[in-house]
């Protein structure tokens, strides 16, 4: 066993046979700045002491950050769809409401007369229908009777037809006079007089329930033109009541009551704010690895010290031809309602998550020959440099794909400064967080 140096005589030691004296001050610096925690035996502190870490298996994430807006889910001016004097409000700004709530109401005393007036004109409507159904009714049954007319006339004329002939063949045998033939021929045609009579009553019945029909028709028409009056009535009036179309807060009031409202002006603003939408953009490259419902965005506003985690919910499928740049949407719950429209945020979006992965620091890396090298510190207290392949690399973390795996030791700092082969002292970083 080696003959165990002071501390002093160590450092010498070493700077003698193995760094300069840039590498003695980085070391010290080292040394008294960073928490250490020794591994092996103090016999061993001989050998060169390295700081080390441990390689860990966590979840690792390829990021991706820019900046946004914050937008209300939805946002609407409202605006009067009549125009008058205000003669109530209901609301104020940071007022919450609800689809349907009122929040002004216009003068409608015109607009009450018209309605009462359209009103009116349906009731008069509807008992011209009922009177013209009566009428139909009524012409019905007179063709019901004309026709039960005609039948009877016509079995008179046919009765009257067969003695007729009868009375006639009598006449040629002398068994009857002249006058009792002529008084049943005249009776006869006279009966046939009553059958055509009978069945021009028959025809003037149908003719009067078809025209009767038409009128009712035209009652019916002018019903439903008086109940569209009165619908178009009814809503003129209800226009003067200003309801909001969705939940949200009022977030500008315009007028105040006693003013005039105008059509072409808008009388609140009103914004869903819980859920919000932000809107960032990216470069197109960029924009082109985000998935809909997949891809994981963390959201910040400088003035809330608060994260906000949603989903992008929409790529848009247009790219700015001056900018090559293309706009993304994030959907974000806002309970508390601290997120508020306008808002300027920055958007940590997560591209690729991978799962119980292998990761070491950054630094701990060298690079050759565009190749990528670890020095790690085998069970012998040997550093040799392993040849790794990486997968994500985001901050100031890397995965490894080949070439290590959890719990390996490698040399952490200034690892270039590591002879390959040399026996060292593993000095153990705290864990990095």
């Amino acid at each position: 066993m080696l003959k165990q140096l002071s501390f002093s005589n160590f450092v010498f030691h070493h700077i003698n046979f193995r760094f300069n004296s840039a590498f003695f001050i980085l070391f010290l610096v080292v040394s008294l700045s960073f928490p250490v925690t020794e591994l092996y035996a103090q016999n061993d502190n001989n050998f060169l002491p390295v700081i080390v870490e441990k390689v860990l298996s966590r979840d690792i994430s390829m990021r991706l950050q820019t900046s946004g807006d914050v937008f209300p889910f939805q946002g609407a001016d409202i605006y009067p769809k009549i125009s008058g004097e205000v003669i109530k409000m209901t609301v104020r700004e940071g007022d919450k409401v609800s689809p349907g709530d009122l929040l002004a109401e216009i003068d409608h005393r015109i607009l009450d007369a018209q309605l009462e007036q359209a009103k009116a004109a349906v009731t008069v409507a509807k008992s011209a229908v009922d009177a013209q159904s009566v009428l139909v009714k009524t012409s019905q049954s007179g063709l019901i009777s004309a026709k039960a007319q005609a039948e009877a006339v016509k079995a008179q004329v046919v009765n009257l037809s067969a003695t007729r002939k009868r009375f006639e063949e009598l006449y040629r045998e002398g068994a009857i006079s002249q006058q009792q033939l002529d008084d049943v021929i005249a009776k006869h045609d006279a009966t046939k007089a009553q059958l055509i009579s009978a069945e021009s009553g028959i025809r003037q019945a149908e003719d009067s329930i078809q025209t009767n029909r038409v009128n009712l028709k035209m009652r019916r028409a002018q019903l439903l033109q008086a109940e569209a009056n009165l619908h178009s009535a009814e809503v003129q009036r209800e226009n003067a009541f200003v309801r909001a179309p969705f939940a949200g807060l009022v977030t500008t009031r315009f007028l105040d009551p006693g003013a005039m409202a105008n059509v072409a002006k808008p009388i609140f603003r009103v914004e869903q704010m819980n859920p919000v939408k932000v809107i960032g953009s990216l470069v197109e490259k960029d924009l082109m690895t985000l998935t809909a419902g997949v891809t994981r965005a963390e959201v910040k506003a400088a003035s809330i010290n608060k994260a906000f985690w949603g989903q992008v919910n929409k790529v848009y499928p247009a790219i700015s031809a001056q900018t090559r740049t293309g706009q993304f949407e994030v959907i974000l719950d806002n309970p508390e309602l601290l997120l508020r429209s306008g808002m300027y945020a920055t958007i940590m979006l997560e591209l690729q998550t991978e799962k119980n992965a292998v990761v070491v620091s950054k630094d701990s890396l060298l690079s050759h020959a565009g190749q990528m090298f670890a020095i790690r510190v085998n069970e012998n207290k040997t550093a040799e440099r392993v040849k790794v392949r990486l997968g994500i690399v985001q901050g100031s973390d890397a995965q490894i794909l080949e070439g290590l795996k959890p719990g390996d030791l490698i040399v952490s700092q200034s690892p270039e400064l590591v002879k390959v082969g040399s026996k060292v002292n593993p000095i153990l970083a705290e864990a990095r967080k």
